[in-house]
């Protein structure tokens, strides 16, 4: 026959419940404690992770500023050259010409001119479509940025040392110069028949 439920009986049941409570609450704060450990670990770890992110990015872009810099550097000499073999006789040479028009500002990368003429030259290391697209609206802003050159004929061209497959077509079919590397100098690639777009 079993025992009867004494008062000492429910409090010990209480003290061992407490006791459990106990436990699992320390338990719970310990594990809370790690997790937030854990966490803080991770809040670091992607700190420094996005801190070697925004380096990367800088270094890669001062390489791609660097390579573009290059490009312009192989163009700019020959571009004044190649232009009057082609009838244009321009003879003064630039580089990045900033003008300001009601839209903002536009930059020109080689400006190639002489007292009645103007060739704006956009050099990509890595032409694309897009880019002759960009080029083609600079085109339009072009005499209103650049007051001095709104009674000049302007021509306009684009250069590059990779060219996507489409931008032969495309640079042409607009009216512009294509300028490609060649050995270990550059060339106007556009066939003899070509008629260039004046702005």
């Amino acid at each position: 026959m079993s025992q009867p439920i004494t008062l000492d009986d429910i409090f010990a049941l209480f003290r061992e419940s407490e006791q459990q409570r106990k436990e699992y609450q320390q338990a719970a704060e310990r594990e809370m404690n790690r997790l937030r450990e854990q966490s803080d670990r991770t809040d670091q770890q992607i700190e420094k992770l996005i801190a070697q992110v925004a380096q990367t990015n800088k270094q890669v872009g001062g390489l791609t500023s660097r390579w573009g810099e290059f490009v312009e550097n192989l163009i700019k000499p020959a571009a004044a050259r190649l232009f009057q073999e082609k009838g244009i006789e321009v003879h003064l040479t630039a580089l990045r010409v900033t003008g300001q028009d009601d839209q903002g500002s536009i930059e020109i990368d080689i400006l190639v001119e002489n007292t009645t003429e103007v060739v704006a030259i956009e050099v990509k290391s890595h032409l694309e479509v897009r880019d002759v697209k960009r080029f083609l609206q600079t085109l339009e802003r072009f005499k209103k940025a650049f007051p001095k050159h709104k009674n000049d004929k302007l021509y306009g061209a684009v250069a590059g040392i990779k060219i996507d497959e489409r931008v032969n077509e495309y640079a042409i079919q607009e009216g512009l110069f294509l300028i490609q590397p060649a050995g270990d100098s550059v060339i106007i690639a556009n066939g003899k028949d070509f008629k260039p777009k004046i702005w």
